[in-house]
């Protein structure tokens, strides 16, 4: 297992990725985990989120974007990126220097994180076999990928926690759920926004759970 960086327009961009990554014959698809606005790719070793995906035998890539105050990554500067859809040529060029971008990718994303995987799949929907969105913050897709999110044709699994107030259950997650066709929504009691860090053995079974239905 390893963690490193890699350069991608100027900026350095820190990585994890398991041994698994490196089988390339592998025939589960490549699970890549984003973070939130606060947080960085550290969370998922805390929650053994990335222990759990190894154990499944799953190729896993644990990105921090060059945004968000958590992560380790050299920031860009976003006022030149005032959507997610700017973010994804940047998100391309990471995953062809990681030597995955034309696999098959299972993108799991909470909050921002959510943001920018849904703007990738929006980009990409060939790509990205599944997307794993946990009270993900759409406030910054523009108008046109607002409009497409219907067309989303992946499987996609919504976790949200009963007592989120930041991006509200029945305000966000339920109105999201039906907007998109193929979606299933997990609600876990007695947790809030960062769910998956509040609740993360719970977290864990439904994604593993999940990731073993689609593949």
């Amino acid at each position: 297992m390893a963690e490193e960086f890699i350069k991608v327009d100027n900026l350095r961009i820190r990585y994890w990725s398991n041994d698994v990554a490196k089988a390339k014959d592998s025939n589960k698809p490549t699970v890549v985990l984003f973070h939130g606005n606060a947080f960085s790719l550290d969370n998922w070793k805390e929650t053994k989120t990335l222990d759990a995906l190894t154990s499944a035998e799953f190729p896993v890539y644990a990105i921090d974007l060059p945004t968000g105050k958590g992560s380790k990554s050299d920031k860009v500067d976003e006022s030149k990126f005032p959507t997610y859809r700017d973010m994804v040529p940047i998100i391309e060029k990471a995953f062809s220097k990681l030597g995955i971008g034309f696999r098959n990718l299972v993108i799991i994303g909470p909050s921002l994180g959510g943001g920018f995987a849904v703007s990738y799949a929006l980009a990409h929907q060939k790509r990205v076999e599944a997307l794993v969105l946990i009270a993900p913050a759409l406030h910054r897709l523009d108008q046109k990928e607002q409009d497409e999110l219907s067309n989303l044709e992946m499987p996609i699994l919504l976790v949200w926690g009963d007592k989120d107030t930041l991006i509200p259950l029945e305000e966000f997650g339920r109105p999201l759920k039906n907007q998109l066709s193929r979606s299933k929504l997990l609600i876990i009691k007695d947790a809030g926004h960062a769910v998956y860090l509040e609740k993360p053995r719970e977290f864990n079974e439904i994604l593993t759970d999940f990731l073993s239905e689609i593949s």
